[in-house]
């Protein structure tokens, strides 16, 4: 069986412990930074699912999903954000998020991420949106 191993892109320490501990819970080996450029080298084709903050210290996590899509087109990225805002959300999906998240999200909202992911209901072809009125498909 192949290792799950997820990447965390975020510079909030209570958001990162909260995923890692869930994520590890589930038998993934985590990862994380807090910058885009600290992220870089993580990077691999290894990591297949990547938990990106769209607010971060050096530029936006869209860019980051961007990069990710590009190279490694079957990655999982899941966008996480404060902002409900239909720009932010339209940009995160156009570059590449198969799910973006409005913050909060608690340990009970990932694990049934991770419970999709684990089915093959989330995969790297979803569009997906979780706000504060719920779940919804999202045409990008």
């Amino acid at each position: 069986m192949t290792a799950k191993r997820a990447l965390i892109i975020d510079d909030d320490a209570s958001n990162c412990a909260i995923w890692q501990l869930v994520l590890s819970e589930r038998g993934y080996e985590v990862f994380s930074a807090e910058t885009i450029e600290a992220s870089l080298p993580y990077i691999t084709e290894d990591i297949s699912l990547y938990l990106v903050d769209y607010h971060l210290p050096d530029g936006y996590g869209s860019e980051v999903a961007q990069h990710i899509k590009q190279t490694f087109p079957h990655s999982l990225i899941v966008i996480a954000s404060m902002d409900d805002d239909a720009d932010v959300i339209r940009e995160s999906m156009t570059v590449g998020g198969n799910l973006f998240i409005v913050k909060p999200a608690g340990p009970s909202v990932m694990n049934q991420i991770l419970n999709e992911i684990d089915t093959g209901v989330l995969d790297s072809t979803a569009h997906q949106l979780i706000n504060r009125n719920g779940r919804r498909s999202y045409a990008a």
